[in-house]
């Protein structure tokens, strides 16, 4: 059944409408193969769409009781329109030609082949490679390993030997013994620590207390101090300083009487007599 311009408007909505525009036969042969597929898939949709519509209505009338009703036989012409459509890019799809990009790939389909095949041939050709390098690997790592073998063998002959020559030397003589290269440290306990360090102090100050060698030439003048005070005036400050210390009872009056000469001392400061 064929569908005029103005039956479709009626049952169409704009972009379905666009499908129809696109299937009349001067619009279908502007389309290469893609464009139709891409049209195919829309028009199908729709189809499907419209189908399940009309199965859905069918259904509600069903349980309605009525045998005929016009929302379902509207929906079953925009099915079968679009049934009508999908047949028609359907078959123009299988006559078209293909697309720009499809003739690239299809020229290129037979360079790919031939780059695939070279592709192959050469990791075919590094297997190989590997597989001799893996081989000449574990021929050096058995000639390796004998190597040594030898060399553990010559090893333990030389201490059999050495052994052996030990046992043959004289019972008297011991084997000289290598000299140890570190002496292992010695602790101190800290009585020993504090006697080591008044033994220095006691060394020190004798040091301190015995004339130098230069002063022995000249033997009138008493080059080593006297042990005690230097002076008269220091020992009597260290009396002082140790009364002080002491909290010795002062004799010299109260506090208060001590303030009122000092006060006495203030007032009378500018008198002349």
């Amino acid at each position: 059944m064929a569908f005029t311009r103005a039956q479709a408007s009626a049952l169409l909505n704009t972009s379905e409408m666009r499908l129809f525009d696109d299937s009349r036969a001067n619009a279908l042969r502007g389309f290469d193969r893609v464009a139709l597929a891409s049209r195919v898939e829309r028009t199908r949709a729709a189809r499907d769409r419209a189908r399940d519509l009309l199965k859905r209505q069918r259904l509600a009338a069903r349980k309605r009781g009525d045998a005929r009703d016009g929302v379902a036989d509207r929906t079953a012409r925009k099915e079968a329109l679009l049934v009508e459509l999908l047949q028609r890019f359907s078959d123009a799809r299988r006559e078209a030609p293909l697309g720009r990009a499809a003739a690239r790939v299809a020229k290129k389909a037979p360079a790919r082949k031939a780059a695939a095949k070279k592709a192959s041939a050469k990791k075919v050709a590094a297997k190989k490679v590997a597989a001799k390098k893996v081989a000449a690997k574990k021929v050096a790592a058995k000639k390796a390993s004998a190597k040594k073998v030898a060399a553990t063998k010559t090893a333990a002959k030389k201490v059999a030997a050495r052994k052996a020559s030990a046992k043959k030397a004289p019972v008297g003589k011991a084997p000289a013994r290598k000299p140890a290269t570190r002496k292992a440290a010695r602790r101190v306990s800290p009585e020993r620590a504090l006697e080591n360090t008044r033994r220095l102090l006691e060394e020190k100050q004798a040091r301190a207390r015995s004339p130098q060698p230069w002063q022995s030439l000249d033997p009138v003048a008493d080059h080593v101090p006297q042990p005690g005070f230097q002076s008269p005036q220091a020992a009597g400050k260290a009396r002082d300083l140790h009364a002080g210390e002491s909290r010795m009872a002062s004799i010299h009056g109260s506090s208060s009487t001590r303030d009122r000469y000092n006060q006495g001392k203030r007032d009378h400061r500018g008198d002349t007599e």
